[in-house]
């Protein structure tokens, strides 16, 4: 049986796997003899590779499959999800870590038919007269659910009901807490597929004469974005909500693009119901849902004029459901259909008073530079690159309420943090586009827009926020990015260029990506994982001092 140099390599590289693992112990890589599910795992990767590279023949099956985009595409994202569930682990492959379980609470509620969660407030809360019970000072000493919404005697949360609700389908299988930092994997996870598929359905569809590697780098930089991973490493309600959110509007946008391209109504309906979930998740990103549906009307009335009235009413069906749904939930709770909760919030703020102050155009001068330029400090210990709450200009810390809290938390601007961005502007050179690509732009760059909008106007901004945003973004620019190949591509050494600067930007963006993961959250990997950071401290400073 002849092999070829592929072959060899990768029976030459699954053998070592094999031998790694068989000799761990006396290697110094295990400190037990016994063989943990991870050296088996291991192993069993590298009798895989050795197997496959033996059969492997070009025109055979094994060849066909290997070659394939989708093969390609398929272990890059799957290495990706591992990347994921080892970081919410913490590196421990085996441990969750749930600070808070808030949607398993109001998922328990739901499976026993009631809205209030069944936690019930400290009877000293109840004495307060009036809304005195939601300045903060008034409550010191007394135990509260912290952020949780207080109203009439029972608690509720503001965070929207969506996720709790797919979660408490799960309580009829599965009665045991499942925590935050679960459903933040699970969402970010699904979040990422979608956005895999729609790197695939519009390369293939917009940018087929395109080589393959150019729709993998698009997969690894979605995927891999700071703060993608960023939220991985203290998942709790916060970062749940949010990549909640953005698993249902990046379905429903692949969902509504994918018409664009395939008009069907089954298609329509399904972008319909989960951009009502995602407005369900975040209230936030209604304008943005709003605009999307704009667009998909507009697309039904000016393209599908003979079809118009059933896509229409496809699309809109689900929306207005989930309208009137979410308003009689409201009015449930609290007595008002359009009142979602944070007024009534138990947290830093007494928000009764002043919710009028968390949204103000007076905010986005400083929230602008921090979204989009804020830097990170350099240190000459590990992890060496550190996110930071305001490093601006002196003048933009003046004339702005005193309500706005400049130094909230950690933030590392988008410029700043992923330079790829950049190529979302390549957009503006599309000088002939088909109609499908000019509503898919549109819907794009527009649900984008109103999204980045409503992260200035708040009255203060944070690296997990940028999660609003991101994902859509990141889809533009590498629509960008792939027009600027399509541009280039008979003129040889511009190409070059440009697929150079893109790749050190890609590379800049995905090690700085990590790196503000890991040192944003350094103490608690300490905490958890210490050993591990340990070997990581040791080992970068052997290269880098």
């Amino acid at each position: 049986m002849k092999l070829n140099w592929k072959s060899w390599t990768g029976v030459v590289a699954g053998a070592s796997l094999s031998l790694l693992m068989v000799f761990a112990n006396q290697l110094g890589l295990d400190n037990t003899p016994t063989w943990g599910g991870k050296r088996s795992l291991i192993f069993l990767i590298g009798v895989v590779v050795i197997t496959v590279s033996l059969l492997y023949r070009k025109e055979n099956f094994i060849g066909q499959i290997i070659h394939s985009p989708l093969f390609a595409a398929g272990l890059l994202s799957a290495g990706i999800i591992t990347y994921y569930f080892w970081g919410v682990t913490i590196g421990t492959w085996r441990t969750w870590f749930h600070e808070t379980s808030y949607y398993d609470l109001q998922a328990t509620a739901f499976h026993g038919g009631q809205i209030a969660l069944n936690i019930k407030p400290d009877p000293r809360l109840l004495e307060f007269k009036g809304f005195d019970v939601y300045e903060p000072e008034n409550r010191a000493g007394i135990p509260i659910l912290w952020d949780a919404t207080l109203y009439h005697g029972n608690y509720y949360l503001y965070w929207g009901p969506a996720p709790a609700l797919f979660l408490a389908l799960i309580k009829f299988f599965y009665a045991e807490e499942v925590g935050d930092s679960v459903l933040t994997f699970a969402f970010l996870s699904g979040t990422f597929l979608f956005l895999v598929l729609l790197i695939l359905a519009l390369w293939k569809k917009h940018h087929a004469a395109l080589p393959t590697w150019a729709a993998l780098l698009a997969i690894a930089y979605a995927g891999l974005v700071n703060p993608m991973t960023y939220i991985l490493f203290e998942p709790r309600i916060y970062e749940a909500a949010i990549i909640a959110a953005q698993f249902f509007l990046i379905g429903g946008t692949y969902f509504l693009l994918t018409a664009f391209d395939r008009p069907s109504a089954p298609r329509l309906a399904l972008a319909g119901f989960f951009l009502t979930c995602a407005a369900a998740s975040r209230t936030t990103l209604i304008p943005a849902i709003g605009f999307l549906a704009l667009a998909a009307l507009m697309w039904a009335v000016k393209t599908q004029r003979a079809n118009a009235v059933k896509f229409s009413a496809a699309f809109a069906v689900p929306l207005l459901i989930g309208a009137m749904s979410y308003a009689a939930y409201n009015y449930a709770r609290f007595d008002s259909v359009l009142e979602f909760g944070l007024r009534y919030q138990i947290t830093s703020y007494n928000l009764y008073k002043d919710l009028d102050k968390t949204f103000s155009l007076a905010y986005i001068p400083p929230n602008l530079y921090k979204n989009l330029f804020n830097p990170f400090e350099l240190r000459d210990t590990f992890p060496y690159i550190f996110p930071t709450r305001w490093l601006g200009p002196r003048w933009l810390e003046e004339g702005y309420p005193t309500f706005y809290l400049l130094l909230a938390e950690s933030i590392t601007g988008i410029f700043v943090g992923s330079p790829f961005m950049f190529f979302a502007f390549v957009n503006v050179t599309r000088r002939k586009a088909d109609e499908s690509t000019r509503w898919i732009l549109a819907a794009l760059t527009g649900s984008a827009l109103l999204s980045f909008f409503m992260l200035q106007a708040f009255f203060f901004t944070t690296m997990r926020y940028l999660l609003d945003l991101i994902p859509t973004l990141s889809l533009i620019a590498i629509l960008g990015f792939w027009q600027g190949l399509d541009l280039l591509q008979h003129r040889r050494f511009e190409k070059f260029s440009y697929i150079t600067l893109a790749g050190i930007l890609f590379f800049y963006g995905l090690i700085l990506s990590f790196a503000l993961s890991i040192s944003a959250h350094f103490e608690q990997i300490r905490a958890v994982n210490p050993e591990m950071l340990k070997e990581w401290t040791m080992m970068f400073n052997l290269f880098f001092k």
